[in-house]
């Protein structure tokens, strides 16, 4: 059965992620347009992710990861290859009611990092319940693809000229329109005024 998808406000959360590797980095790069409050836990860990932890203020644990790191934690990634591990904190994180992706291990989680698009406040997941991480890579692509250069931009214009209408059919219509007239502007390369 597919996965139902929910966008969360991360913004006030405290995010753990356990794991130091290269999958771990990819996984903090994508939680940093959501999130500075980062918790990362490793007894090794990568230039590149020391360097980002120092540069964004991260906390940075080297360390194995310990059952009182979850405490206060709305958001677990678990990075590692251990299957053991992945089981032993998915399974505390089920019993605290913590949301937990266990990488590359659909069974360990309780929901699944997608594939994702960030442009601004324009963010696009693609999942495919954990079972095919390549296709969810692909579409995202394809989807990037096509997507204007400037997509950001037309929604801050979209977003400004919406606020200024009152909430109803008319504002409905009127948002539908201009993001068709900029969308069309933007795909024939003509100048339009945002």
């Amino acid at each position: 059965m597919p996965l139902f998808p929910a966008y969360i406000d991360l913004s006030h959360s405290s995010v753990l992620v356990v794991g130091g590797g290269n999958v771990a980095l990819r996984k903090v790069e994508k939680l940093l347009n959501f999130t500075r409050n980062i918790t990362i836990v490793a007894p090794r860990v990568v230039r590149e992710l020391e360097l980002l932890a120092r540069e964004k203020d991260l906390v940075l644990k080297r360390r194995k990861f310990l059952k009182g790191d979850l405490k206060g934690k709305s958001l677990v990634i678990v990075a590692v290859d251990d299957l053991s591990l992945q089981r032993e904190i998915f399974e505390m994180c089920s019993k605290k009611g913590i949301l937990c992706n266990s990488v590359d291990s659909p069974k360990y989680c309780s929901f699944i990092f997608p594939s994702l698009i960030v442009r601004g406040d324009l963010v696009i997941g693609i999942n495919t319940a954990g079972r095919a991480p390549a296709l969810s890579k692909k579409v995202r692509e394809l989807i990037e693809e096509c997507l204007p250069s400037n997509v950001r931009e037309i929604l801050e214009k979209v977003a400004e000229e919406r606020e200024k209408l009152p909430k109803g059919k008319d504002r409905q219509k009127a948002s539908i329109e201009l993001v068709d007239r900029l969308f069309r502007d933007a795909k024939s390369g003509g100048s339009y005024n945002l």
